[in-house]
C-alpha cells in the first residue's frame, strides 16, 4: 500500500503542481486548502507525511502545526513546511512549532520530492526500531520471569544434594536436575538474544517431540516437587506424532505450566503432566489436585488483568506474569493454552499445537 501525504496549501498553482509531482512518485493523496480543513482530515485518520503552507489565511502555517502536534493522531506525522520566509527566526519558529524540515518556494519539483522520501524514509525506520524495542522489552518481560524458576531448582537441588552427601546415586540424581535447569537458563537466554524473530513474524517452526520435552521438564522439577512432598507424575500417550512448534517456546510453556501447579497444590497433593493428541492437535496437560479457581477469577486466566485471589500453598513467590507469558509464548509458534477446572476440584492447564506438516502430509497418503 503506498504512502498518503496530506499537501495543504490555499494557491492552487502550488496544489497543482504538487499533485502532479507526488502522484507521478506513486503516493497517495490527501488535499486541504487551510488549517482548519486539515485539522478536520487528520482528526481521525493520519497522513504519513504533511506538506504545510506557512502563509494561509485563517490559521497559519505555524499555529496549524501547534495543533497538529497536539493531536493525538498525528502527534509523531512529519510536518514539512512549504515556505518563502527565509528568516532565521522564521526558521527557528517553524521547528519550534514541531516542523521536521522546510521546502522553500518557488519549490523545485526534485528537491521537494527528495526531501519527503528522506523523511518518509525516517519515518518507516523509527516504526521499525520501535517495533523491535518492542519486541526486545517483551522477551526481556519472558527472560526475566522464566529465569527465576530454573534458578529456584537450581537451588532446591543444590540443597537436596547437601543433604544426601553420602547417596552419591541421590547426588547424581540432583545434579542432572541441576543441568536440566542449566539447559534451560541457556535456551531462555538464547531465545532472548535471537528474539525469535522467525516466530514472531508468525513462522510455524518444526517438528518436535511434545513428549521428549515434557518428560524432560519433569526430570527438571521433581526437587521442587520432592521438597514440597507432591507426587509429580508424567503420562505419555503411546506413537504421539510430532508437533509443529518450537522446542525452546514450548519448553518454558510446560516449565511454566507445571511451575504453577507446584506453587498452588499443597503439601501432599498431585501434579500430573500427560501428552496426547486432541481434536487433531498434540497437546500437553498439567493437572493438579490444588484448590482450583473461584469462577470470577477465571476470565482473568492468560491475560494482564490483575493478579488472581489463589496464593501460592507456600509462600512460594508469585507476580502474575506466568500466565500471560504462556500464552504469548504458545501464540508465538502458531499453538494455543487453555483451563479447565473439573468437577472433582484442582486445575487442569492445557498446551495445544497442531501436528506437524510432514506427519499431516503422511497420514493423508
Amino acid at each position: 500500500m503506498s504512502e498518503t501525504i496530506l499537501i495543504v496549501d490555499d494557491t492552487p498553482a502550488n496544489l497543482g503542481v504538487l499533485v502532479d509531482t507526488l502522484s507521478a512518485a506513486g503516493y497517495s493523496l490527501m488535499v486541504a486548502e487551510d488549517g482548519e480543513e486539515a485539522l478536520a482530515q487528520t482528526a481521525q485518520t493520519a497522513p504519513d507525511l504533511i506538506l504545510l503552507d506557512v502563509m494561509m489565511p485563517g490559521l497559519n502555517g505555524f499555529e496549524t502545526c501547534r495543533r497538529l502536534k497536539a493531536q493525538p493522531v498525528t502527534a509523531d506525522t512529519p510536518v514539512l513546511f512549504m515556505t518563502a520566509l527565509n528568516e532565521t527566526a522564521d526558521k527557528v519558529r517553524a521547528f519550534a512549532a514541531g516542523v521536521v524540515d522546510y521546502i522553500t518556494k518557488p519549490i523545485e519539483h526534485e528537491e521537494a520530492l527528495a526531501r519527503v522520501r528522506t523523511h518518509l524514509a525516517l519515518r518507516r525506520l523509527r516504526r521499525e526500531l520501535a517495533v523491535e524495542l518492542a519486541l526486545k522489552e517483551r522477551f526481556m518481560r519472558f527472560a526475566g520471569h522464566d529465569l527465576r524458576n530454573p534458578v529456584s531448582l537450581i537451588l532446591i537441588a543444590t540443597e537436596l544434594a547437601r543433604r544426601n552427601v553420602n547417596d552419591p546415586a541421590a547426588v547424581a540424581e540432583q545434579l542432572g536436575c541441576i543441568g536440566e535447569s542449566v539447559a534451560q537458563i541457556r535456551r531462555i537466554i538464547d531465545t532472548f538474544l535471537g528474539i525469535k524473530v522467525g516466530m514472531a513474524a508468525g513462522e510455524s517452526g518444526g517438528p518436535i517431540d511434545l513428549g521428549l520435552l515434557a518428560a524432560g521438564v519433569v526430570r527438571q522439577h521433581e526437587p521442587a516437587a520432592e521438597r514440597k512432598q507432591i507426587s509429580l507424575g508424567l503420562e505419555m500417550a503411546e506413537d504421539l506424532p510430532p508437533a509443529q512448534g518450537d522446542a525452546t517456546l514450548a519448553y518454558q510453556v510446560i516449565a511454566n505450566l507445571v511451575s504453577n501447579a507446584l506453587k498452588f497444590t499443597p503439601t501432599g497433593g498431585r501434579v500430573t503432566v500427560r501428552t496426547l493428541a486432541a481434536g487433531g492437535n498434540i497437546r500437553a496437560e498439567v493437572q493438579d489436585t490444588g484448590p482450583g479457581l473461584p469462577p470470577g477469577d477465571r476470565p482473568k486466566l492468560f491475560t494482564r488483568e490483575g493478579k488472581l485471589s489463589a496464593r501460592p500453598t507456600a509462600g512460594e513467590e508469585s507476580h502474575g506474569h506466568g500466565l500471560v507469558i504462556v500464552k504469548q509464548l504458545a501464540e508465538a509458534q502458531g499453538g494455543s493454552v487453555g483451563a479447565d477446572f473439573p468437577s472433582g476440584g484442582g486445575s487442569l492447564f492445557w498446551f495445544e499445537l497442531p501436528p506437524a506438516k510432514a506427519a499431516v502430509r503422511e497420514t493423508r497418503r
